[in-house]
């Protein structure tokens, strides 16, 4: 990856979507949590895929929980992609490569 990275970085979901949809931020992909407190990676997505259909096919999840059914059935449907916690720089720089291809 040879470009920089802009982020704007959020502590819950409901955030997120505020800076997602209040202001200026045109965003080209989205790394969320999924257990993030208010709202989830999920219903983050569900927030999304109205809104900006092309984002939700470019949102990453981070989860220290993918075997629970939840997480997994989530994943599926969605086919976003996940990063398992911990992971490296490299780990997280590599996924956003393969979202911004």
């Amino acid at each position: 990856m040879h470009e920089a990275l802009r982020t704007q970085l959020s502590a819950a979901g409901a955030s997120a979507v505020s800076i997602l949809y209040g202001g200026s931020v045109k965003a080209s992909n989205a790394v969320a949590l999924f257990g993030m407190p208010d709202i989830d990676g999920a219903g983050l997505w569900r927030e999304v895929v109205p809104r900006h259909p092309q984002l939700a096919r470019r949102m990453l999840f981070v989860t220290g929980d993918t075997l629970s059914p939840e997480a997994g059935e989530f994943l599926r449907h969605s086919h976003c992609p996940s990063l398992d916690k911990p992971f490296s720089k490299a780990d997280l720089l590599a996924k956003l490569a393969e979202l911004l291809a």
